[in-house]
């Protein structure tokens, strides 16, 4: 029986980017011990791991020297035969180093002057450094500097991680059970609506600025379930004043949902399993680029991805969605321009 570490303590949305890779990985291994190294970020998503029999451990997304001390001990102590770096941190490559045994799995990253993660003195210097791929059994390099269309990092890890196996069984636990029963509002199609108050406010959108963007996903006979920031804003306070409002800490929700028949709707206090599976029903996610449209692609929901218009090209491939129906627009300052473009991304929806 092998001993497998597979890292990757990032944020949410890259958690998501990875799930297809991981899943290639505990399919190669499923009668091996694997541990997987989450970020506290990830803490509340557990359960998509729950039809397996992984451990997890969480870390911090920033390592402290407590938690380095730990894990270069485990490997001190044990006999670990496989490692997946799939979160291109430094401190995880500088192991391949030390333990020599073992085969590391790494993505790297190639930019002005960065190759492989470890930093180069000289500015503007590229200079080739070889020495970290000799001590990986096998990586693959996602590299910034390419000023055009590049593979997306979801690509770069499923190729890392696959298998020669005929069948790729799903374990990732893409069905998990909530309190509440979102199947009563997709009945109807609804759309997944995200706020987000740093990027509406950044672009000087009003809440009636918003109100517009919501009534064309009416128009085209959507029901909206609108989410927003966990953090209290005024804006929050302005959608329970405005909407009909869902409190998912509220136990009598299940009997409340069945009373709601507007347009729109608004989910306060939605917890992670929940939020998973209202953007699994959903027929459509619209929300500024981030955890909820990587979700969505994740479960092959049709979005429309927001972005801010200081976006980098090459960042935006990188992290661009594969799914079929993903449509993405620059949020702008609110016009009459905006309000056309959003009413024809959305038309055939």
């Amino acid at each position: 029986m092998k001993n497998i570490i597979i890292f990757k303590n990032d944020r949410l949305g890259d958690l998501f980017h990875s799930l297809n890779g991981i899943n290639n990985i505990m399919n190669e291994h499923r009668d091996d011990n694997i541990e997987i190294y989450l970020s506290n970020y990830s803490k509340s998503f557990s359960f998509l791991f729950d039809k397996t029999n992984v451990k997890i451990n969480y870390l911090n997304y920033s390592l402290s020297l407590i938690e380095k001390l730990k894990i270069f001990k485990i490997f001190l102590n044990n006999s670990i035969d496989k490692v997946y770096i799939l979160s291109p941190k430094n401190f995880f490559f500088y192991l391949s180093f030390f333990f020599k045994k073992t085969k590391f799995y790494g993505v790297t990253i190639k930019e002005k002057n960065k190759i492989y993660r470890i930093k180069i003195k000289e500015k503007n210097k590229e200079r080739k450094i070889t020495y970290i791929n000799k001590f990986l059994f096998k990586f693959r390099t996602n590299n910034r500097k390419v000023k055009k269309r590049g593979e997306s990092i979801k690509y770069i890890i499923e190729d890392l991680c696959s298998n020669n196996l005929q069948s790729n069984d799903g374990i990732i636990n893409i069905n998990p059970k909530s309190n509440f029963n979102f199947e009563i509002f997709s009945q109807n199609k609804y759309c997944h609506f995200h706020f987000k108050k740093f990027l509406y406010e950044k672009k000087k959108w009003s809440f009636s600025n918003l109100s517009s963007f919501l009534n064309i996903l009416v128009k085209n006979k959507f029901r909206v379930l609108l989410t927003s920031d966990i953090e209290k804003n005024e804006f929050n306070k302005i959608f329970k004043d405005k909407f009909k409002t869902m409190d998912f800490e509220d136990t009598n929700i299940n009997k409340l949902s069945s009373s709601l028949t507007d347009d729109i709707i608004y989910l306060e206090n939605i917890k992670s399993l929940d939020l998973f599976n209202l953007i699994k029903n959903a027929s459509l996610v619209v929300s500024p680029h981030g955890t909820m449209t990587v979700m969505a692609s994740y479960l092959k929901v049709p979005v429309l991805d927001i972005f801010d218009n200081t976006i980098n090209k090459i960042a935006f491939y990188e992290y661009k969605p594969d799914n079929k129906n993903y449509k993405f627009m620059i949020l702008k300052s609110f016009s009459e321009k905006q309000i056309i473009k959003i009413e024809r991304l959305l038309s055939d929806v």
